[in-house]
């Protein structure tokens, strides 16, 4: 079986679409020994490089730019000449003018559909299209929740039985906190001996707004509140809401910016609290990373959160301020421990698991 794969998305980014095409499709190369093609954008990924010299595996480079005509004709024209049993884009859809057959297409979420409001007018057009030709040209689609997997069976009228739940992984091995490097991530970071922490890009669709306005409130209560980390980079829309908040409340919040891979671990660790007031996800890395961590997280109710992080967070009603507000209350000032963990959630997701799924699935 020869399967192709496509990984030119991270050459441009690597939040947590692209660290889920890199963690399966590693697990796949690592463990079976099929003929693989790996394309990349500009150079091997250095997550790839050790093995770029296998028999089996041949690696694709192409070189391009601008990311629409990279991803729109530079990309299908070399998959055009590619032959394989199966071609996998594991980041985003399979581009429009791709014609082979046997292609299988990732659709993290519909939120394109769900919540358009979080998003400009331009990728929400973009994605709804993609969506769309990805289900009228794909053997299967993939997507990281049952959550997901339902949206797109009711939205697109998509088959129950070609959509291929493949959930996103976590290395408990990769999340080992070593405390001495706690004081040097500190410094790096600049951050304070306490604090609540919460790690996302900072969109709308994350509702960093929402826990910004809760914390500001919370400030008001008198208590000894510890400094708001907001970790990840800045997206779309927050320089204008950032400019309108007052001295008192930004003198409390502390912007890390995007945080290294190996520094995750001390940052979630180091955290009094996880908050992540999300109001859609596909899937959400962050608070299951944080619980791998021995963090307390608590999570909106939100899409799939519940669905991912079980009984191991405590949870606050999505999009509602006050109950982010009792929730962050209760675990801050009244110190209420929270929610007993019946079962951890971090045993439920390997990324070797579920790239066994997936190859299962394109072995029928």
């Amino acid at each position: 079986m020869k399967i192709c794969i496509d990984l030119t998305s991270l050459a441009d980014n690597f939040s947590g679409i692209e660290r889920y095409a890199a963690q399966i499709s590693l697990e796949l190369i690592k463990s079976y020994d099929e003929q693989f093609v790996l394309i990349f954008k500009n150079s091997v990924h250095s997550l790839f490089r050790e093995y770029a010299e296998k028999k089996n595996i041949e690696i694709v480079i192409i070189y391009g730019g601008n990311k629409l005509i990279f991803n729109q004709i530079q990309l299908p024209w070399a998959i055009h000449k590619i032959k394989a049993d199966w071609y996998l884009f594991m980041a985003f859809p399979v581009p429009m003018l791709s014609l082979k057959k046997n292609m299988v297409s990732t659709i993290h979420d519909i939120c394109c559909w769900d919540c358009p409001e979080t998003m400009n007018g331009l990728s929400k057009w973009y994605f709804r299209i993609s969506h769309r030709v990805a289900i009228r040209k794909c053997r299967a689609i993939i997507t990281i929740s049952e959550f997901s997997k339902n949206r797109i069976h009711e939205k697109l009228k998509y088959p129950d039985e070609k959509i291929w739940v493949i959930y996103c992984g976590i290395n408990k091995e990769t999340f080992t906190i070593n405390e001495n490097n706690n004081r040097n991530v500190r410094i790096k970071y600049g951050l304070p001996d306490e604090y609540i922490l919460s790690l996302s890009t900072l969109e709308p669709r994350k509702n960093i707004q929402l826990l910004i306005r809760a914390y500001d409130k919370l400030l008001q209560s008198n208590a000894k509140i510890p400094k708001l980390v907001l970790a990840g980079r800045k997206g779309w829309k927050m320089d204008e809401f950032l400019a309108s908040l007052n001295q008192e409340l930004r003198d409390n919040l502390i912007f890390t910016g995007f945080i290294d891979d190996e520094d995750l671990p001390n940052v979630y660790s180091m955290a009094n609290y996880f908050v992540f007031p999300s109001m859609y996800e596909g899937f959400g890395m962050p608070p299951l990373e944080a619980i791998a961590c021995g963090t307390r997280v608590l999570s909106s109710d939100a899409s799939s959160l519940p669905e991912v992080l079980g009984t191991a967070a405590d949870y606050f009603e999505s999009e509602n301020e006050q109950s982010l507000l009792d929730g962050l209350m209760k675990s801050i000032i009244y110190s209420d421990k929270l929610c007993t963990v019946q079962q951890d959630p971090t045993d439920k997701f390997s990324w070797n698991v579920e790239a066994k799924k997936l190859y299962l699935k394109l072995s029928k």
